[in-house]
């Protein structure tokens, strides 16, 4: 517990601590509640059913960009053109739920169902998303190379665990993992491009 605690303690910047991950905490799962609604609802719009590879896509699309739009209000804070982060998002979680559609009767033959067969798919997610939202993260944050493995860590348990417990499990380890690569010294920039950054950290 203290490590998490020396993890996420106020610093210089007070915001980048337990302020953010519980920011974080709150809007992803606004994001995720108000995503699974609006996600259902136009996947049967798209295909009749939720589960056909478009009607995957489409669903796993707005629950992206859900989720992208709510950690989007905390993240503008903490980087520029934060904008992005939801894109990333969106294209990140409609192609990884088109994939697991598209592979499921392979991964389900070989795995069978439960919680494994359920850690795979959420792996294959959260690498696709993680891949994408970490070239938002790798100009701005140094070691942004370990988000991919944060989201697929995340997403995988999310996803075996069940759609509560699960996904606050996962949403704990990503602001976790967040938290401490905001704190890590900032990538080389430009003195204008340093001089924003510091300035928009500290607001």
């Amino acid at each position: 517990m203290r490590g998490v605690e020396r993890l996420l303690m106020l610093g210089g910047n007070s915001y980048v601590g337990w302020r953010l991950w519980l920011w974080w905490m709150l809007t992803s799962s606004i994001g995720w509640v108000l995503g699974l609604a609006g996600g259902f609802a136009v996947g049967f719009a798209v295909g009749g059913t939720v589960s056909g590879i478009a009607s995957q896509a489409a669903f796993g699309a707005v629950l992206g960009a859900s989720i992208g739009m709510s950690q989007w209000v905390v993240l503008r804070r903490q980087l520029s053109r934060a904008g992005w982060w939801v894109l990333a998002t969106t294209l990140g979680m409609g192609g990884g739920f088109a994939l697991i559609r598209a592979m499921t009767s392979r991964v389900s033959l070989l795995l069978g169902g439960g919680p494994l067969y359920g850690a795979a798919n959420g792996g294959l997610v959260g690498i696709l998303v993680g891949t994408l939202q970490g070239l938002v993260l790798r100009r701005q944050v140094a070691r942004a190379g370990c988000w991919v493995l944060t989201s697929a860590v995340a997403m995988s348990v999310g996803f075996a665990l069940g759609q509560i417990v699960g996904q606050l499990v996962g949403m704990a380890t990503t602001g976790t993992v967040l938290v401490w690569l905001l704190r890590q010294p900032a990538q080389s920039t430009g003195p204008r491009e340093a001089a924003n950054d510091y300035l928009r950290r500290r607001k």
